[in-house]
């Protein structure tokens, strides 16, 4: 049993940094913004943490159906971060009450690292303060990013790992913390955040990893802190109607059950595309929140292979056609808006569609991000689950917001 994190693997190279820095800036309000002259800028800071918790025990392989025969129901992790403290020169600062963003470094050990191996992340923060004075502030973070260095399921090498089925997941963070300032540049910070590790359906198995734990802060200020203008009710947002079109695309991956030991070769481990087309009409009703109605024209290419094999199991002899990969629903949500970024959560519910067992579900939600990355142009990513909490797959997406 390991008693120490090994610091000189904490973070190893990572394959995904590329994909990370393309996304970024999307759990980054905004990197640099003309000042005014009664404004000092943003300044910045550094802090590392460690946290030690618990691992939800969510599957059989996590309560102890592993190699080990012992439950995985503890971490330890580290991180490393640099980020910005707004100085209130824009309107959004008012509104979040003068947040800080940055980026980070995490590891963590789950103490299986043959199964499970040395999971690192790169992220993007954002944290929100609830309740500010002098030296206390009481804020609510959020943390999006990816994950890579997992030891993923393998049928021969790593048969009971059902949590992961890549070596790569996505990362989301969320909890409260209190920061106690000790000097002029120096802070503590005590946090509860509660993680999870996702693939989002992109490859089974995946049951995903959730912790949930302490963790302590030291920040230091690397330059002169900003003092905080008196904070001012922002009332002016757009009001009007707003008509958004996106299209996204990802894999889903699915083994399929058949009776017929000769051909359920055929049918395991198979990627299907999933894509969508997203028309929504949408409309600001506060200076951070937004809601939005619309269709989704959904395309699975995984139902032909769902309703011949329907139809092999029970005796049958059926073939879809193209139509019935189509699919037709009604969508409606909420937006927390930041400058630029937009987290979304949709509901969505079937109304046109092939029944066919093992179709994506009727009623589905959509957890996400997007960026507008160049005037009225946005880039995205959502995970696509449904039951609250069961993923079906990645959904990269980008598009287009006119005012109407």
């Amino acid at each position: 049993m390991k008693s120490l994190l090994s610091w000189s693997r904490l973070f190893p190279g990572m394959i995904l940094t590329g994909l990370c820095l393309v996304l970024l800036p999307a759990a980054i309000p905004v990197m640099a913004q003309e000042q005014t002259e009664s404004f000092s800028g943003s300044s910045h800071f550094l802090r590392g943490a460690y946290q030690a918790g618990s691992v939800l025990q969510t599957n059989d392989f996590l309560k102890g159906d592993n190699q080990a025969g012992e439950p995985i129901d503890r971490f330890q992790s580290a991180r490393l971060e640099f980020g910005w403290q707004t100085d209130g020169s824009e309107d959004w600062h008012h509104t979040f009450n003068f947040p800080t963003y940055g980026i980070g470094l995490y590891g963590a050990n789950f103490y299986n690292e043959t199964e499970l191996g040395s999971p690192t992340s790169l992220y993007g923060f954002f944290e929100w303060p609830l309740i500010r004075s002098p030296r206390w502030i009481f804020n609510f973070g959020i943390a999006f990013g990816f994950t890579n260095n997992w030891e993923s399921y393998d049928p021969v090498n790593n048969p009971q790992n059902v949590a992961m089925g890549l070596g790569r997941s996505v990362h989301i963070e969320g909890g409260p913390n209190v920061e106690y300032r000790m000097a002029d540049r120096w802070s503590l910070i005590g946090a509860l955040t509660f993680t999870h590790f996702s693939n989002g359906g992109s490859q089974r198995p995946n049951h995903g990893i959730n912790t949930v734990g302490p963790m302590i802060f030291v920040k230091f200020d690397t330059d002169t802190p900003v003092q905080m203008p008196t904070r001012r009710q922002i009332s002016n947002y757009p009001h009007g109607w707003d008509l958004t079109v996106c299209g996204s695309a990802g894999k889903r991956n699915l083994t399929h059950e058949i009776a017929d030991p000769i051909a359920r070769e055929d049918y395991l481990n198979r990627n299907y595309i999933v894509a969508n087309l997203t028309v929504g009409l949408g409309r600001q009703f506060s200076c951070k929140s937004r809601y939005v109605f619309g269709l989704d024209l959904g395309y699975d290419e995984s139902v032909g292979d769902l309703i011949e094999l329907d139809a092999y199991n029970n005796g049958a002899n059926a073939h879809g056609t193209s139509s019935d990969n189509y699919e037709l629903a009604l969508f409606a949500g909420y937006e927390v808006t930041a400058n630029r970024t937009n987290l979304i959560i949709h509901l969505g519910y079937k109304v046109l569609y092939e029944d066919v067992e093992g179709r994506l579900p009727i009623f589905y939600q959509r957890l996400g991000i997007k960026q507008f990355v160049y005037e009225d142009w946005f880039a995205g990513l959502n995970v696509r689950f449904h039951e609250l909490g069961s993923a079906d797959n990645l959904e990269w997406n980008v598009g287009y917001a006119m005012k109407l």
